[in-house]
């Protein structure tokens, strides 16, 4: 038997617009949006205090698919910084999906975070080269500022090596992506996507109210982040930072999905969630890229040593980066008590 879908939600969801949900009482700082100041602007949707969970998620949802339609292109010709605001299109649907998850059929939403986690997977290679060269741009800049290159000959070396080079593998793993989006998998995902956002398969939880629902989802998103965070211990993995770097971003993206336009569900507390875990983000970001880098530069230090060329400035590197990557680091507990606050305040005023 197919999943159910809302009697609701056929017209109602799959318009566009702003989604502003008003209610009775509420106050600027219990976490939702005051009563609209008279009117609404053009191609704006006003959503009153009758709204759904089901009706306010699929707007977030669609908003987040539109949004990859409007960078897919550029991102197939490799505009700048296209595939990575592709990328983070990939992650807010991916991460909208698993808070939300609940008000759509298990089967439907585990089939669709699949499927976006095999594109991620294929935006990541790409991306992850990108970035490598900009962090080899700006260490080389760094290095070359502080006359650690023996000669011009020498920077120009090191520069083919890890900007040159760099660059040659990822036009070629662009143009494996750019193929793979021709394959009828790559072309099924995103249909699939269209044809459960056209006729969502709620469940009966969706037919609640948007706010209490909502809140309690984010809730929870806001406790995951923060449990990560409290089991970390004072040495911490690799992978033990990479699950808190993970439960930060789906916090942010669950929070931006219903604070922001065109889902103005709630306000400045579920912001501040989203911003708390952002931050977190950026900072275990920064650290995994100069890690990675260090790793690199070690990678290219044995390869030059073994051809019989100079590796004591690529070893000389690999330790700025390693430097930097601590330094990043530090920045971790002021970022986790950012997030403590915001969790704290969102729980003591979010709707009930």
């Amino acid at each position: 038997m197919p999943p159910r879908c809302h009697p609701r939600a056929t017209g109602r969801a799959a318009g566009r617009g702003l989604v502003r949900l008003t209610r009775r009482g509420a106050a600027p700082d219990d976490g939702r949006v005051d009563a609209a100041d008279g009117g609404s602007p053009a191609g704006e949707r006003v959503v009153g205090a009758d709204a759904d969970a089901g009706t306010v998620v699929v707007v977030a949802l669609l908003a987040a698919r539109d949004r990859f339609r409007e960078f897919l292109p550029g991102a197939l010709t490799d505009e700048p910084d296209a595939l990575h605001q592709l990328r983070t299109s990939v992650r807010r649907l991916r991460s909208v999906l698993a808070a939300y998850g609940g008000l759509l059929d298990e089967a439907v939403v585990t089939g669709l975070r699949r499927r976006l986690r095999e594109l991620g997977h294929e935006l990541g290679t790409v991306r992850d080269l990108e970035v490598r060269v900009q962090v080899a741009e700006a260490a080389i800049a760094d290095a070359d500022e502080a006359g650690r290159f023996a000669s011009e000959a020498e920077l120009e070396r090191i520069h083919g090596i890890l900007v040159d080079d760099e660059r040659v593998a990822h036009d070629r793993a662009h143009a494996r992506f750019v193929e793979r989006q021709d394959l009828p998998r790559a072309v099924e995902r995103i249909e699939e996507l269209d044809r459960v956002l056209a006729a969502p398969p709620f469940t009966e939880r969706a037919a609640r109210d948007a706010a209490t629902e909502l809140g309690e989802m984010l809730d929870r998103e806001a406790e995951r982040a923060g449990r990560r965070a409290r089991r970390l211990p004072d040495d911490p993995s690799l992978d033990e930072l990479h699950d808190l770097r993970k439960a930060s971003r789906r916090l942010r993206y669950a929070a931006e999905a219903l604070s922001e336009p065109p889902v103005a569900l709630f306000g400045e507390l579920a912001a501040d969630l989203a911003e708390a875990g952002d931050d977190i983000h950026d900072v275990l970001g920064d650290h995994r890229d100069e890690l990675l880098f260090a790793e690199h530069l070690r990678r290219a230090a044995a390869h030059a040593a073994h051809a019989g060329e100079p590796a004591d400035v690529l070893r000389r590197l690999a330790d700025d980066a390693d430097a930097r990557a601590a330094a990043h680091l530090s920045e971790l507990p002021d970022a986790v008590r950012a997030l403590r606050k915001a969790a704290k305040a969102w729980s003591a005023h979010r709707p009930d």
